[in-house]
């Protein structure tokens, strides 16, 4: 995990210094950089709660370097987000992903279940302060998150009606300016904050359904973001900038497309405050088994 964490983000500071030295740093090279401490942190900080011995350590662990292969197989591919550049890059993607896999198996061998399944018990929760101010974060991005969504949505639909070209190459480029430097963020921070959340409490990550279906439609909405979205901001720019026809051309596609891809990311995240409102439906099936041997464990002591 360390050697693949180590690669990638080696990968992502030589991009970041060639753009800087090449004159072409701007706002996406500050939110690489952010990113890139951001990662350097967490990684460690998961690191460490695995080898305490605490499950969601593990389970966090799990989850991001799962996300880590694909968007690194996704880059490999040439498909959505930035592409790699150079055969260094590509190297440090390569060894990235190799070693991810092999820690995602290591990581779940025979004797580590074993010992996770020893400490689960003292080591499944959180602390009670750190639940509170990982839980203030998580209701605060998310507000973030859905207010950024909810604005370029407004401007993916002015930009795909109005008939002024200035008008029009204002609200592609300020959504690209969002893109660069906030979405990616906070979409991501969302994401880390609300899986310690649910994988350090007592709700667990799957054991209940609501939250289940939280983590999975957020990873579909940054899936969403990351390879439709994004990629429909970009093309739209690059037609404004060839001086592409305001209306009746291929502008009109992009721009309605941009449009109801930022509407369905849109209603997924109202439908998940409104699940985080009202914890709809019961445990799912691994929650269940979770009960019945907390409830064998009480018996038997």
């Amino acid at each position: 995990m360390i050697v693949a964490t180590l690669a990638a983000i080696a990968s992502n500071v030589f991009e970041i210094a060639h753009q800087v030295e090449t004159g072409i740093a701007g706002s996406a090279t500050t939110g690489d950089l952010v990113l890139t401490i951001a990662f350097c942190a967490l990684f460690g900080f998961f690191a460490e709660m695995l080898r305490a011995g605490r499950q969601w350590g593990r389970v966090l662990l799990t989850i991001f370097t799962s996300l880590g292969i694909l968007f690194t197989g996704l880059g490999l591919a040439r498909i959505g987000g930035r592409p790699l550049v150079g055969p260094l890059q590509g190297t440090l993607a390569v060894i990235s992903l190799v070693t991810s896999v092999v820690g995602l198996v290591l990581l779940f061998l025979p004797s580590v279940n074993r010992w996770m399944a020893e400490v689960r018990g003292r080591g499944r929760t959180i602390p009670q302060r750190l639940r509170k101010a990982v839980l203030t974060a998580h209701v605060a991005i998310s507000v973030g998150w859905l207010g950024l969504v909810t604005g370029m949505f407004a401007m993916s639909v002015a930009g795909a009606t109005t008939g002024n070209a200035e008008q029009q190459a204002a609200m592609y480029r300020t959504m690209s300016m969002l893109d660069e430097i906030f979405l990616g963020m906070t979409s991501m921070f969302a994401l880390i904050t609300g899986i310690v959340v649910g994988a350090g409490t007592k709700w667990g990550l799957l054991q209940r359904r609501w939250v289940a279906t939280k983590f999975f439609l957020t990873m579909g909405v940054m899936l969403l973001g990351f390879g439709v979205i994004h990629q429909l901001i970009l093309e739209a720019n690059e037609l404004v900038d060839a001086g592409a026809a305001v209306r009746g051309g291929e502008l009109d596609a992009v721009g309605w497309s941009m449009a109801g891809a930022a509407l369905l990311a849109l209603l997924s995240l109202v439908f998940m405050t409104a699940v985080s409102t009202y914890k709809p439906w019961g445990p799912t099936r691994w929650g269940k088994k979770g009960t019945a041997r907390a409830a064998a464990s009480r018996s038997t002591r």
